[in-house]
């Protein structure tokens, strides 16, 4: 029998799915397209230059976060007509400028004091990022908010593979670690410019004191959680440049980013999955329903399904791929691979905090939440950083662990819910996951496999692995096959 009821369940289940593929696509395209220009400008840049652009891209996203408050959330929890979102969005424009400006100054005083002239041009040059992303952020929120899923998933992609373009071009013509900083800003643009013609609606002047303030309320609660989450995200960075100095940073950045180019693909569509999907039950049911809870169950299968394997096979061939896609040179970087993939593994559930807990208008907890594990994330890091590269990645691992039991308990109390439940549901998928995991085990040490060049393999073993992995699927898993089945049959028909 199937675990999803007919009906709306089963509309509501297709809608996910439907939604979900978008997403989904958009981050292949876009991770593939930040793969195939980090594997260029790590074989162009020397580690030392990485770490230097992963030091200030750093800073000028944490300044992003702070340009971006809490306005994206903002419109997809709002009830009413557009008049809202558009004088929101005009909010972006404006705090995007300041912070722009702020940043803009800081990179002048660079110049003016001799600190670096490479350093004090890419502030420069990420500043006006940070002028353009910050408008980016808000009308990705009215996109989604419209239930323009297609239209923002298009307006990103279509951004990356421009910003890809952009940004080889000007490395193999010389242009350093600036090309990466062009390549960003021609992302932005043109997802700015895809997305007000998705939207069709132009910022708009002027808002209500009363709506102001309740703005004022929900962006702060929103920011604070957000910043310190980026913050606890990226304070790793800040620490082995502390301690270790600029080459750490780059081999341990190089990790990291692999390790995040493949959790992106499954974090942004199942961020934008959540708001959705919880968005949809509040309107429907209320908060803290039972509406909440069957959201929860499908939700958390989807996001475990999806999200478990892929990180199994990221630790079970990290050395290939980092070996295959990055040299020799980055080879101090291969041991830490599966050690962050295990970190971003445990903290999949963390995904749907933020929208669980706003909808249910418990967002005010978020903060000293996500400033605990933070306090916690520091005090981890140093003492891994005193050690070495490995007992850093180690001590995200710890983090994640303890973050996941904390947030896990949060969403069950403040969240309604029941984990207990939403673990049941998804204990089925355990047996398709040892298959692939298995095949995976079996399919590398064979002799046609081991044949192949380092990332072909990579890749290759990945095949039968999935092919094995989705056949156990359809079998302990019948509602996930009969809805993916139904929704590929309409997508035909159109």
């Amino acid at each position: 029998m199937s675990d999803i009821p007919e009906g709306a369940g089963r509309a509501t289940a297709r809608q996910a799915i439907g939604g979900g593929a978008w997403t989904v696509a958009e981050r292949i395209i876009a991770q593939a397209s930040q793969l195939v220009l980090f594997v260029a400008a790590a074989r162009v840049l020397s580690p030392a230059e990485f770490g230097v652009f992963a030091l200030v891209s750093t800073c000028a996203l944490l300044f992003l976060r702070m340009a971006e408050v809490g306005w994206a959330p903002y419109i997809m929890s709002w009830e009413g007509d557009d008049t809202v979102p558009r004088q929101v969005v005009m909010a972006a424009i404006f705090t995007g400028l300041a912070f722009g400006v702020l940043g803009a100054l800081v990179g002048l005083g660079y110049l003016l004091l001799g600190l670096g002239t490479v350093t004090a041009h890419l502030i420069l040059l990420f500043s006006l990022w940070v002028v353009i992303a910050t408008t980016c952020s808000a009308q990705k929120g009215m996109m989604i908010w419209r239930d323009g899923l297609r239209g923002s998933s298009i307006a990103e992609g279509a951004g990356e593979i421009v910003g890809m373009s952009v940004a080889l071009v000007a490395l193999y013509h010389g242009f350093g670690v600036y090309a990466l900083v062009f390549g960003r800003l021609a992302y932005q643009t043109t997802h700015l410019s895809i997305s007000f013609v998705v939207t069709a609606r132009s910022p708009l002047f002027g808002m209500p004191s009363n709506e102001l303030r309740a703005l004022g309320r929900y962006s702060w609660h929103i920011f604070s959680s957000r910043f310190i989450v980026n913050l606890r995200l990226y304070i790793a960075t800040f620490i082995i440049g502390a301690f270790l100095g600029p080459a750490p940073v780059g081999y341990y950045r190089a990790a990291q980013r692999l390790v995040g180019s493949i959790a992106e693909v499954i974090g942004a569509p199942s961020l934008v999955l959540a708001w959705s999907m919880f968005r949809q039950a509040r309107d429907d049911h209320g908060v803290r329903t039972r509406g909440f809870q069957r959201q929860a169950n499908l939700y958390f299968k989807l996001l475990f399904a999806l999200g478990i394997p892929v990180f199994v096979w990221l630790t079970l061939m990290g050395a290939d791929l980092i070996s295959g896609l990055l040299g020799p040179k980055w080879l101090p970087a291969l041991p830490l691979v599966g050690i962050l993939a295990l970190a971003r593994a445990l903290s999949l559930p963390a995904a749907a905090t933020e929208p669980i807990l706003s909808l249910n208008g418990e967002i005010g907890r978020l903060p000293l939440f996500n400033l605990t594990l933070l306090v916690l994330t520091i005090a981890l890091t140093t003492v891994g950083a005193a050690i070495g590269l490995s007992a850093v990645a180690w001590s995200q691992v710890i983090a994640a662990v303890v973050a996941a039991v904390a947030t896990n308990r949060m969403l069950r109390k403040h969240g309604g819910i029941d984990w207990r439940e939403v673990l049941a549901d998804a204990g089925r998928l355990v047996p398709p996951v040892l298959l692939g995991s298995a095949v995976i085990l079996l399919a590398r040490d064979l002799p046609m496999f081991q044949a192949l060049p380092a990332l072909v393999r990579a890749f290759g073993v990945a095949v039968p692995a999935t092919a094995v992995y989705l056949l156990a699927l359809t079998a302990t898993q019948p509602a996930l096959r009969d809805i993916t089945l139904s929704l590929l049959r309409r997508r035909m028909r159109i």
